[in-house]
């Protein structure tokens, strides 16, 4: 009896130490630095971000808005041999229009009370007649989240795949701050981790680390100085 109960806790720790090395969290208080993202007027922003992150700024050119965006590789630092693949969050300057910014998105803007609800009725319509049992399934993909930032506010949600193979499955993340004549929002969707990987540990879902991000949002009036020269005194 002894030997078995000490074989049970033996498989106990090994079990335990595997879950360690292939992928458990290491994470304590993650320090940050602070990052300025120049898209161009009205949309330069100043955030939060990881010290490990990389980011940066374009502004508006032939023609394109202007854009930017942040790199964080391993952002959960993961102890694991195969590749994980990096956070990437994305932003693209636009005029504040949140009806355009928000069609096709599964929520409508309210202007009285300038917020956002949950609009199922504009994702159904991507599909040809969904059933009531589809409709459930997809009301159950999406999560709006609240988004307010430093001196903005607009939105962000979660949209989950309900088609495909199952394995692949993603959930994605969409979002958008509004500051008075200017937004800047997601290019594309930005991955927040696998279905059944989130499912098995929920705690690899990205979409809180995200939106931390995302909620310590500055926007930014004045433009970055550039630095003087060696041959120029910093002040007068």
């Amino acid at each position: 009896m002894v030997v078995k109960r000490w074989i049970v806790g033996l498989g106990a720790v090994l079990a335990l130490g595997a879950g360690l090395a292939e992928g458990a969290s290491t994470r304590g208080p993650e320090p940050t630095k602070t990052a300025l993202i120049d898209m161009g007027p009205g949309c330069r922003i100043r955030l939060q971000v990881p010290q490990k992150a990389g980011y940066g700024g374009i502004p508006p050119d032939g023609g394109f808005p202007g854009r930017g965006g942040i790199t964080i590789e391993n952002p959960l630092n993961l102890k694991r041999k195969t590749y994980i693949e990096p956070l990437y969050l994305r932003f693209f300057c636009h005029d504040a229009d949140p009806e355009a910014l928000s069609e096709g998105d599964p929520l409508s803007y309210d202007a009285s009370t300038h917020t956002w609800r949950k609009d199922m009725e504009k994702l159904y319509g991507l599909y040809v007649d969904p059933d009531r049992a589809f409709k459930k399934k997809l009301d159950q993909a999406v999560r709006i989240y609240e988004m307010k930032s430093v001196n903005a506010q607009g939105f962000a949600y979660t949209l989950d795949d309900v088609t495909g193979e199952e394995s692949t499955r993603r959930r994605v993340l969409h979002y958008c701050l509004f500051r008075d004549k200017k937004a800047v929002c997601s290019g594309w969707d930005t991955r927040m981790g696998y279905l059944p990987e989130i499912r098995r540990h929920p705690a690899r879902d990205l979409t809180p680390y995200a939106l931390r991000i995302l909620r310590s949002i500055e926007f930014v009036d004045e433009a970055p100085q550039a630095a003087p020269t060696a041959s120029q005194p910093a002040s007068q």
